[in-house]
């Protein structure tokens, strides 16, 4: 049944894959399609304009040497001895016809090259209104054309000439008629060249889109399989992110790698997190057991049982704080805890959590100072700062030094409440210091001296001054001292509460 979905998930990947690839080269051949209209309606219009200037021009240059011939050699008929010869000569060398009417539209020149005669040639009132009224005229309709025997479409220029025949200046018109043959074969080939190209284009791009895609079917397949193994708890598998370079995947494979790295860290925290909480909980379990049963059993003598008690009290305060500890964590990562302020003094309970810590304390001649200072009462959880204390307590017994101190700071501060504890010792390296808070992180002295310590005091302190809109701080300066400081914000108790209200 497995093996059935993910042959129809994959089988769905691919076809989701060959949609794509439709769809990019149906957009790719619309651009080119687009692209290439765009540019060849541009190249012709450009040749077109080229090829009409080039007829207007010739047609222009002939009118005007006309009447400059003529200015120049007033008493020669122009119209009948320089004009005829100068257009066969024109005609012959380029690939055009002439045709010259009077004033009233009767035709009395044909070029040689057009195959009419004068009397077969009409021009059409339309015709000669329109180069009466501008001067000039241009077409390439067929209404234009003056041999109608000719299909094909032609380009027609005309032109006014002013010629005096005998001091009597008489007004004519020329026309030049032209195939637009070379024009129709350019644009003839523009078109069969974007279409080639269109073509050569699409066929590339259908090639580079197939390659790519089964270059990104292959990497999705090595995704899958990496998330399949990942599901199965197997972390070791590479994904070779560099091979993803520069591609959609990219950043899909960075994150994998970083959920792999973090997923294998997390499995290894596990671990090293399960057997230090065994440890931690076998130590002073065994503590307990071994002395309730000396009392039990009366080895232990009755001058020493209230000794052995307190030890005994002492080691069900660590496991109390341990569990607390482990289900706190739990509260935090599901974001279930509250807080339930009141008002108790700092100074207080910063006292009983020493107390609690007075054996290790002594065997060690650790002195301690500051507890009797300035009382300062704080609004909080009582319960969860019971905790931040105990961790910073415990935190500078196991890293004072021997014959060392530890001092406890409380002030009331206009906008917080402060309470900071410093112990002299090796204190934290700089390179060190921006980590302790991290979860399971121990620095490599605390590795040195703390076998069993789970690497999660700070990390709980941390959040549960955070979780009160507190700030945490340390300093340390190596081989002199380490110092965490505490501000609380000032917070009034709610009024439903003062009533209620105690010392912790």
């Amino acid at each position: 049944m497995e093996k059935t979905e993910r042959s129809h998930a994959a089988s769905n990947c691919r076809g989701q894959i060959w949609r794509a690839f439709f769809i990019r080269t149906l957009l790719v051949a619309f651009l080119l399609i687009i692209t290439a209209l765009l540019l060849s309606g541009y190249a012709i219009s450009r040749y077109k304009d080229d090829y009409y200037h080039n007829v207007l021009r010739s047609c222009d240059v002939m009118a005007k040497d006309f009447e400059e011939h003529n200015q120049s050699f007033p008493n020669e008929n122009t119209i009948q001895a320089y004009i005829p010869n100068s257009i066969e000569n024109m005609t012959s060398q380029l690939d055009f016809f002439v045709y010259i009417f009077t004033e009233d539209g009767k035709c009395i020149y044909c070029s040689t090259n057009t195959g009419q005669k004068t009397e077969d040639v009409t021009l059409s009132t339309e015709i000669l209104h329109k180069i009466q009224e501008d001067g000039s005229y241009l077409t390439d309709h067929a209404a234009g054309k003056f041999d109608r025997s000719v299909g094909e479409p032609m380009l027609i220029r005309g032109t006014t000439l002013h010629l005096k025949e005998y001091s009597t200046e008489k007004t004519y018109y020329m026309f030049a008629s032209s195939y637009t043959r070379v024009l129709n074969r350019f644009t003839s080939n523009m078109m069969v060249m974007s279409v080639a190209v269109c073509v050569v284009a699409l066929l590339f791009s259908s090639v580079f889109n197939i390659y790519s895609l089964r270059a990104r079917s292959h990497m999705m397949k090595q995704l899958e399989d990496s998330l399949r193994r990942y599901a199965q708890g197997d972390y070791n598998v590479s994904l070779e992110p560099e091979q993803y370079v520069g591609t959609q995947l990219e950043e899909i494979t960075a994150l994998m790698e970083a959920i792999s790295g973090q997923a294998s860290r997390a499995e290894e925290y596990s671990k090293q997190f399960v057997s230090n909480v065994s440890h931690e909980l076998r130590t002073p379990m065994t503590i307990i057991s071994g002395f309730v049963d000396g009392i039990l059993d009366g080895t232990v003598p009755k001058g020493k049982r209230m000794e052995y008690l307190s030890i005994v009290s002492q080691e069900i305060q660590r496991l109390k704080m341990l569990v607390t500890s482990m289900l706190n964590l739990t509260k935090f990562d599901a974001g279930t805890i509250h807080l339930n302020y009141r008002m108790f003094t700092l100074n207080d309970m910063a006292f009983r959590t020493v107390l609690m810590f007075e054996n290790r304390l002594e065997k060690r001649k650790v002195e301690v100072e500051g507890l009797d200072g300035e009382k300062v009462r704080v609004c909080a959880d009582p319960d969860l700062i019971g905790q931040v204390i105990y961790n910073l307590v415990e935190n500078a017994v196991k890293f004072v030094n021997d014959g060392g101190k530890i001092t406890f700071t409380f002030s009331n501060a206009e906008d917080a409440w402060i309470f900071a504890i410093r112990n002299t010792g090796n204190g934290i390296s700089k390179k060190e210091l921006p980590k302790i808070f991290e979860r399971f992180y121990k620095s490599d002295a605390s590795r040195s001296r703390d076998k069993t310590g789970l690497g999660l005091g700070l990390d709980i302190t941390k959040r549960i001054v955070h979780l009160h809109q507190g700030e945490i701080s340390v300093r340390s300066e190596e081989h002199a001292y380490t110092e965490f400081e505490v501000r609380l914000p000032h917070i009034e108790l709610p009024e439903q509460q003062i009533t209620d209200r105690s010392d912790v």
